[in-house]
């Protein structure tokens, strides 16, 4: 069985390939650009995620102020929050400043192929 399944994974490029023509990678592109909209859509929730857990903590700590146990998760949760805003934002503009300094715009532009010209008898 496992045998049959790994069989099965190697083999859907294949069909995946097979379906566009063969040679070219219009599904390979279609993945990527298909995982880069979902990736698209999960950063601005994740971010706003780790807004609401250090607002949550926030709150947490400051409800508490008797209960040592229950201030420090609080603490805690404020601490994990802004880490982790920190973290994406720091990576969001490492990511921004190499794609400055690649020149990568997002888009892909190719220069018009030669052409090049018959001359007619009357040309010469």
């Amino acid at each position: 069985m496992k045998k049959l399944i790994i069989g099965a994974l190697l083999a859907l490029p294949t069909t995946m390939f097979a379906q566009t023509g063969g040679g070219t990678f219009a599904g390979l592109q279609t993945l990527a650009t298909g995982f880069g909209g979902l990736v698209s859509t999960l950063i601005p929730i994740v971010m706003g995620l780790a807004v609401l857990v250090f607002f949550w903590g926030l709150v947490k700590y400051i409800s508490s102020t008797s209960d040592e146990s229950s201030k420090l998760d609080g603490k805690n949760l404020m601490i994990w929050g802004m880490i982790a805003l920190f973290v994406m934002v720091a990576l969001w503009g490492i990511l921004g400043w190499f794609q400055n300094e690649l020149g990568l715009t997002g888009s892909i532009t190719t220069s018009a192929p030669p052409q090049f010209t018959i001359p007619t008898a009357g040309a010469l």
